[in-house]
């Protein structure tokens, strides 16, 4: 069997870096027409040799995303997947979270995500699309560390947002999914040895980008037919492994 996105349109936020970035070069390679938002102009330039577009939107900025939705509906029109990836880590306690903090989070991870899947579904709905809407969550929405509370709560919340939008959105056929990464090493292909040895998964070794983005594309394709309203956990089984984190995960350098 094989995935192929030939005359699809796949929108991806947070698609410059990490593995944003390798999905987004995925998708080109299954011919998919892809389009990336982020913030680097930098690393959106060097998406044009994939021939994939970017917009330079700052996702935690409402006005922002506006003008994108308006800008897409009237330049592109029709969408048959959507991928809400943007994300930063937060590593702050309930004592110490700042209101900036907070209203930025939300904005980036929470409102951004509802304002390019209400401009998506009803695309997709006026287009006749059955088309996918894939969320990625987090494993600390079910195993928080210390100090992640405004990346925990914006990553409980797109869990519920999932399942929320599946319900309203499974008449029209639209398919609605959360992925939830486990420990992915993004900052190369492969993780340092040491790192790797130590990592706390039931496998014995940190996931690779490529390991995540292969399931997304699984997820997004015509091979999925019928999975909505779900949470796919991808993480090596550390959530039920009792082997503590290495520190450089724990205290959020990784």
């Amino acid at each position: 069997m094989n995935i192929n996105f030939s005359g699809k349109k796949v929108l991806i936020s947070g698609g410059t870096h990490g593995i944003g970035l390798e999905l987004s070069k995925a998708f080109k390679s299954l011919n998919a027409n892809v389009i990336t938002l982020g913030r680097d102009e930098s690393a959106g330039r060097n998406l044009e040799k994939y021939d994939i577009t970017f917009k330079r939107v700052d996702l935690s900025k409402r006005e922002e995303v506006l003008d994108f939705v308006n800008w897409y509906e009237k330049e592109i029109g029709d969408i048959h997947v959507l991928i809400n990836n943007a994300s930063r880590n937060s590593r702050y306690s309930i004592l110490d979270t700042s209101l900036e903090e907070w209203n930025y989070m939300i904005n980036l991870e929470l409102t951004s995500p509802f304002l390019l899947s209400q401009m998506a579904s009803k695309l997709m709905i006026e287009k006749g699309i059955k088309g996918k809407i894939i969320n990625i969550s987090a494993i600390q929405a079910h195993f928080p560390l210390e100090s992640s509370f405004p990346y925990v709560t914006v990553k409980s919340g797109l869990l519920g947002m999932t399942r929320s939008m599946a319900v309203d959105l499974g008449k029209y056929g639209i398919q609605v999914i959360a992925v939830t990464p486990g420990p992915i090493y993004s900052k190369s292909e492969e993780p340092p040895e040491s790192l790797d040895k130590r990592s706390a998964t039931l496998l014995g070794r940190m996931g690779r980008m490529r390991e995540i983005v292969n399931v997304i594309l699984f997820l997004s394709s015509d091979l999925n037919t019928f999975i909505t309203g779900s949470e796919v956990i991808v993480d090596g089984g550390r959530l039920i492994s009792r082997r503590p984190d290495p520190v450089e995960i724990s205290s959020g350098e990784v």
